[in-house]
């Protein structure tokens, strides 16, 4: 009705319609503010991630098996691209994130999150998949034979029989030229000065390739190329920090999953699925060891034999949990210092966001 048409009224009609008018406008504004439009923050959280890893190997083989198995989708969450997207160095993941070129490094290095965390003070590490160090010092038979030495000799010895040798690495500047730069530390070395870091490329087949050739004397890479250079009869693994080896280096956090604190408040319920699908993963990884290697396998292209004999040790790497260890936190941060990887350290409370997994775990029991 127009307001013109109330004017000839009578002065009682005129408030009883003014009456009805003001209770169709309230009516009217009820019905809008229940169906408000979806802010910004409730459109982020669309339970879609862009995820990376630093390849496809034994320290990130939970996000294979989350992959593999559907554990993403059981928890109603979309990881792209797949394949997982690679950024096969430490820096080069740690500008990916900074850059939010990727929202999640599904499975990177805690050096990394160090690394970023000098230049961005927003990332936060949101969950723990390995808990063990699982690079190898690997030899040739040559090597052996002319030093005398083999896996038992004291650590110090293996060490100092480095000296003047060529080590096969994926880069001198991500974690495996990092241990071999803490190990020579520890022995009071410098790399450097001590020895010659060979980057022989980033898989298993390249690794073991560099090896035969003679390219190198040694490797320092992660499991399972020691295992696969001891059953083709080239060499053996020499130092495991896995095996205990390396004291100081028990219990080291090794991968982890982690992205900014801004993201991960805009999107909670993405993050909260992500973590319960790598609590799966970790899960089935215990619970059916010899079915997470048969999926290493497809991703790395090992033989049956390879995977077999570093199944047990990889079973005992892997988190039962993906609550970050403070105190495996400790040993990792150590290690990075040694190896000068990084210059300072944050505090465990500032790095590691403790709430989002402890949020969403609560009440939930993975079934695999």
């Amino acid at each position: 009705m127009h307001r013109q048409q109330l004017w000839p009224l009578r002065h009682s009609n005129s408030l009883l319609l003014a009456l009805i008018l003001v209770l169709l406008l309230l009516a009217t504004s009820a019905c809008g503010a229940s169906s408000p439009p979806p802010s910004s923050s409730q459109s982020q959280d669309n339970m879609k991630l862009k995820v990376a890893v630093d390849s496809l190997s034994a320290p990130f083989l939970p996000d294979l098996v989350a992959l593999d198995k559907g554990y993403f989708q059981a928890q109603g969450l979309t990881v792209y691209p797949t394949p997982f997207q690679l950024e096969p160095t430490s820096p080069q993941m740690a500008e990916a994130i900074h850059s939010g070129a990727v929202e999640v490094a599904v499975g990177g290095l805690l050096t990394e999150a160090f690394l970023v965390s000098q230049v961005d003070s927003d990332v936060k590490v949101i969950g723990q998949l390995q808990v063990a160090f699982p690079n190898d010092i690997t030899v040739s038979n040559k090597f052996l034979q002319q030093t005398g030495l083999s896996e038992t000799s004291p650590l110090e010895a293996k060490v100092k029989a480095l000296v003047g040798k060529k080590i096969g690495v994926i880069s001198t500047t991500g974690q495996t030229g990092g241990f071999v730069s803490y190990l020579f530390h520890l022995f009071g070395l410098d790399v450097n000065k001590s020895a010659s870091l060979v980057a022989v490329g980033n898989n298993v087949s390249a690794a073991v390739a560099a090896l035969k050739a003679g390219r190198v004397d040694a490797l320092s890479f992660y499991k399972p190329v020691g295992e696969a250079v001891q059953t083709q009869g080239l060499g053996r693994i020499f130092i495991s920090p896995l095996r205990g080896d390396v004291p100081q280096m028990q219990g080291q956090l090794n991968s982890v999953f982690y992205a900014k604190a801004s993201l991960i408040r805009a999107k909670p319920n993405t993050f909260k699925a992500l973590v319960r699908a790598m609590d799966m993963a970790l899960a089935f990884i215990q619970k059916y060891p010899d079915q997470a290697i048969k999926i290493l396998q497809k991703y790395t292209h090992i033989d049956d034999k390879t995977a077999t004999a570093a199944a047990q040790d990889l079973r005992s790497s892997y988190a039962t949990t993906p609550i970050v260890n403070e105190q495996g936190y400790n040993v990792t941060a150590s290690f990075a210092l040694q190896t000068g990887a990084v210059k300072k350290i944050p505090p465990f409370s500032t790095l590691v966001d403790t709430q989002t997994a402890a949020q969403a775990l609560q009440g939930f029991t993975p079934q695999v």
